[in-house]
């Protein structure tokens, strides 16, 4: 495996826990009727898509500069669309908890996003930085 790609994930995983730690605290913390069943569940959701897609935008940036935007574009548009549909399957079957569900994904959702996108930013960075 790429040694950038290892030390991404290394970051990834240490980022991971310290929400784990703060939805730990928030579980202790926020009345039970505030909190997601799923929280536990969607921190290593959010955090297996984001590996996965920075593998691959990762391997793009190697390639061509045309080939990278197109496959950082594509994975954001693929995880827009299958997070819309865990929200509405995930809707469908949990109606009761579906507003905690939400807000928890969103935060999420933004924590991961933010993250990646920084990592991404550094590492065109490194690959434009060499490229001189």
């Amino acid at each position: 495996m790429n040694s950038v790609y290892l030390s991404f994930l290394k970051r990834l995983f240490i980022f991971s826990t310290i929400i784990g730690l703060l939805s730990f605290l928030s579980i202790i913390t926020l009345p039970p009727e505030f909190v997601s069943v799923a929280m536990p569940y969607l921190l290593l959701f959010f955090f297996l898509v984001t590996s996965l897609s920075h593998y691959f935008v990762l391997n793009a940036i190697n390639q061509r500069t045309s080939r990278f935007v197109n496959y950082f574009m594509i994975s954001i548009f693929v995880k827009l669309v299958f997070y819309s549909v865990l929200i509405v399957l995930y809707s469908m079957l949990n109606k009761e908890d579906i507003i905690p569900f939400i807000i928890i994904f969103v935060i999420f959702y933004l924590f991961f996003t933010v993250f990646e996108l920084s990592e991404i930013l550094k590492a065109t960075k490194k690959d434009i930085d060499k490229s001189k």
